[in-house]
C-alpha cells in the first residue's frame, strides 16, 4: 500500500468518479482504475461499486476512506515539521560545554543564533570534561565544547575531534606585583607554588595550568571552582593565576595586569567533540558556523 495509492483513492472518494479523480490527479482514467485494482488486491476486498454516474462506496471502502484522510494528514504534518526543521523555524539542539568556557563564549555565541532562529530550542548541559564525553557517549548530547581533550579520551566511545579555535593562556597578576611591572615578559615557571591561585581538580585548565608552570604541589588553599573567583582573588593581591583570553573579555580588570607569556605554544585548544559518524541537523551546522573564534 502506497501513499500514492491513497491519494488517488482519496481522489476518487471526493470527485465521485474515476474519470474527475484522473483529471484531478492529471492522470488517465486507465491509470486510475489500474492504481484502484492494485489497492484492492493489497487490502483484499473491494473498496468501490461501480455505479453509472460514478462510484460508491463499500463497507471496506468507507472504513479505508477514514484511515487514508488520517494517513495523508499525518504525513503531510511530518514533511512540513522536517520543512520547518531545514528551515531552522523549529527543531532541538542538545550541547555540553566546559565550565571554564561557558560563561564567556555563550553570551557572544549564543545571543545572534537566539536572535535569528528563535524556533530553534536549546538545551546546555554544563560539565567538566569526563561528564560530558560520559554524555556523548550515552548519546545525551549532540555535541560538546572543550579544551585540551587527552587522546584516550578522544578514544572513547569513537569520539570524533575538531579543533575549533586556539586560545592564548595570559598571566593575571596584582598590578604591583613584580611579575606584572618588570619589561620582560614573564615565563611560566615564574610562578611558583606558593602565590599560583589554581582552579580545583577535575578542570582541564587546572592540569593545564600545573603542568605549564610546572608545579606538582599547588596550595591548596589558593584553590577554586571558578575564573572569575581566581580573578577576584588576584586583584585582592592574594597571588597570581593562569587566565584564557575569553575570561578577560566580560569582567573588569581593575587591580589585574594580564601578560602574555614568553615563548611558544602558550594557550588552549577549544575543540568539537562528537560522536563519529553522526550527521550534523542543520540546526547544529548553522550554530557551528556562526562560532566566533
Amino acid at each position: 500500500m502506497e501513499f500514492r495509492q491513497l491519494e488517488i483513492f482519496v481522489a476518487v472518494v471526493d470527485a465521485g468518479s474515476l474519470t474527475a479523480a484522473a483529471a484531478r490527479c492529471h492522470l488517465s482514467q486507465p491509470a486510475v482504475t489500474q492504481q484502484i485494482h492494485a489497492l484492492e488486491e493489497n487490502v483484499g476486498e473491494p473498496l468501490l461499486v461501480r455505479r453509472p454516474r460514478g462510484v460508491e462506496l463499500t463497507s471496506a471502502g468507507a472504513e479505508l476512506a477514514g484511515h487514508a484522510r488520517r494517513l495523508l494528514a499525518e504525513r503531510d504534518r511530518l514533511r512540513d515539521s522536517f520543512s520547518e526543521r531545514g528551515k531552522l523555524r523549529s527543531g532541538r539542539i542538545s550541547f555540553g560545554i566546559i565550565p571554564t568556557v561557558a560563561p564567556y563564549l555563550l553570551p557572544q555565541w549564543l545571543g545572534p543564533f537566539r536572535q535569528r532562529y528563535p524556533g530553534i530550542h536549546i538545551e546546555i548541559s554544563e560539565s567538566r570534561t569526563g561528564g560530558l564525553v560520559s554524555e556523548l557517549v550515552e548519546g545525551r548530547i549532540e555535541f560538546a565544547i572543550l579544551s585540551d581533550v587527552a587522546e584516550a579520551e578522544r578514544r572513547k566511545g569513537s569520539l570524533s575531534f575538531r579543533e575549533l579555535f586556539r586560545e592564548p593562556l595570559l598571566l593575571a597578576a596584582p598590578a604591583k606585583h613584580p611579575l606584572a611591572t618588570r619589561k620582560q615578559a614573564p615565563a611560566p615557571g615564574d610562578v611558583t607554588a606558593a602565590e599560583l591561585i589554581h582552579l580545583k581538580g577535575g578542570h582541564c585548565l587546572a592540569e593545564r595550568t600545573l603542568r605549564l608552570c610546572r608545579v606538582r604541589e599547588p596550595d591548596p588553599g589558593l584553590q577554586c571552582e571558578q575564573l572569575d573567583t581566581a580573578l577576584a582573588m588576584v586583584a585582592a593581591g592574594l597571588g597570581v593565576t593562569v587566565v584564557p583570553q575569553l575570561a578577560t573579555r566580560s569582567r573588569s580588570m581593575d587591580g589585574i595586569v594580564l601578560r602574555p607569556f614568553a615563548g611558544q605554544g602558550l594557550h588552549r585548544v577549544i575543540a568539537l567533540l562528537k560522536r563519529r559518524g553522526s550527521r550534523e541537523t542543520p540546526a547544529v551546522t548553522e550554530l557551528l558556523r556562526l562560532l566566533p573564534s
